[in-house]
């Protein structure tokens, strides 16, 4: 299955939603809970307006009742899965009259769900937040179709590419087999009794691959219950009985995926908090390092500061701005493995000091390599001392090799440096500071950085400030 991250764009974009009903009460009680949890919405009071408003705007879900004047919801259902535009968005019926005949009607004019009005409005709510998310989640998935019949994989083929789905197809087990690594799919539907290699052995082999967790969903024409427990326990996610309607199998699917969406959800959330963890006691380490000296207490935070006002003016966008803050926090740890006797030295550095001291780029590599999602921030910290002019440590790299934002946050950290108190020297005007930046232009720092850093001080007379979006991280 696909990594949260590859789709996590969608879901973090604000989902639109059409809510289409002729009672005032209902609208306004669906606007106020949907807008609460997250989604735009917008009103519609009868079908002609809801197909009106569904052909001009641009959603991701319509909420419909059944009966209303001038159209209800089920010409409504049937008008929007026969329009090009709006036949992909998914449809989800709310109405009082939930028989079994109306709600098999509704499934059959193309609804992907029906809810209750009757039902608890926070738990329609939560089953609709689903319906979105597995939605987004499937839109764009790869199918992998195995059958050995050409019409049944024409068949599946036509109806999950219309579902929005990317269908590859295959005649047997071995020939899907042949293909993983190439298509990388997402789910896997495969017929049973196949030639060559059939549904029992496919399975069993995708548990000795890396796609050992990609969902399959069994066909067959055979409904023995012995059979479909044999197939559950060779890795099938579910079974289907031929024949079906892709409706139906667009269901099955939105099942699983939803299922695994909700695991991988509780996944990315428990490694949200490990790494907030891990940011947590590395920021302590900072501080204890500061706290070692008075004097260069709060460099790194105002390091942070100006290279997200830099940043600002080379048009990051928002969460590379949050990224160069936490950089900038952290591109001094190195220096927790430095002597006292050689950090805190007012007198000039000798040979042998000034070599221990370079060390802190390589101390920092030892303390964040093992931690895989903080190594754009290892590059950084560990070249933040390379000059433009190749003439730096620990690589020597020159120019554009050494990465963007450590060339950032050098240029910070010779303004803070210059304008602080420092136990060999008192600190400096900022216009002192302003002149040794240019004079380094091109030698030892990057000169685009340099004139984003001067159009940053213009503007700030260099006073760093977390921007008003940032105050809380």
């Amino acid at each position: 299955m696909r990594n949260t991250l590859a789709f996590q764009d969608k879901l973090d974009r604000q989902q639109n939603i059409l809510v289409v009903d002729d009672s005032n009460s209902v609208r306004y009680a669906m606007e106020k809970h949907l807008s609460q949890a997250g989604f735009a919405v917008t009103l519609a009071e009868d079908g002609e307006e809801g197909l009106d408003r569904a052909l001009e705007g641009d959603f991701d879900l319509v909420i419909t009742d059944i009966d209303m004047p001038r159209m209800d919801g089920f010409e409504l259902c049937a008008k929007l899965k026969g329009e090009f535009k709006t036949s992909g968005i998914p449809i989800i019926i709310l109405s009082t009259r939930d028989s079994d005949e109306h709600v098999e009607r509704g499934f059959r004019v193309g609804a992907d769900a029906y809810l209750a009005k009757s039902a608890d409005i926070r738990e329609n709510i939560e089953r609709i937040k689903d319906i979105v998310r597995a939605r987004n989640f499937l839109t764009g998935s790869r199918v992998l179709v195995v059958d050995d019949s050409s019409s049944i994989r024409l068949f599946l083929r036509v109806g999950l590419t219309e579902n929005g789905f990317t269908v590859k197809t295959a005649c047997n087990g071995r020939e899907a087999l042949d293909v993983l690594d190439e298509f990388k799919p997402d789910l896997i539907i495969t017929d049973l009794m196949m030639p060559e290699v059939d549904g029992f052995e496919l399975c069993r082999s995708l548990k000795k691959t890396e796609f050992a967790s990609v969902p399959v969903v069994v066909m067959s024409t055979l409904s023995d219950k012995a059979i479909m427990r044999r197939l559950m326990r060779e890795g099938a996610a579910s079974c289907l009985i031929k024949p079906f309607t892709v409706p139906q199998l667009s269901m099955v699917i939105e099942e699983i995926f939803s299922s695994n969406f909700r695991l991988l959800l509780e996944e990315k959330e428990r490694l949200q908090m490990e790494h907030r963890l891990t940011l947590s006691a590395i920021a302590s380490l900072v501080q204890a390092l500061e706290a070692r000296d008075s004097l260069t207490r709060g460099h790194s935070e105002r390091v942070a500061l100006i290279a997200v006002g830099i940043g600002e003016e080379l048009e990051f966008k928002p969460a590379e701005l949050e990224r160069l803050l936490l950089i900038g926090r952290l591109h001094d740890l190195g220096k927790i493995g430095v002597r006292d006797d050689v950090l805190l030295k007012k007198d000039r550095l000798n040979t042998r000091e000034y070599e221990h001291i370079k060390d802190h780029s390589s101390v920092v590599a030892d303390i964040l390599r093992p931690i895989e999602s903080l190594h754009d921030i290892l590059e950084v910290t560990t070249s933040h001392h390379e000059r433009w002019d190749g003439k730096g440590y620990p690589d020597g790299l020159a120019g554009e090799a050494i990465p963007l934002k450590a060339r950032i946050i050098s240029v910070a950290d010779v303004y803070e440096a210059v304008t602080s108190e420092r136990p060999y020297r008192d600190s400096m005007p900022p216009g002192v500071a302003l002149e040794i930046i240019r004079e380094e232009r091109g030698k030892q720092l990057c000169p685009t950085c340099v004139d984003a850093f001067m159009r940053w001080f213009e503007k700030t007379g260099g006073e760093a400030k977390l921007p008003e979006d940032y105050r809380n991280h």
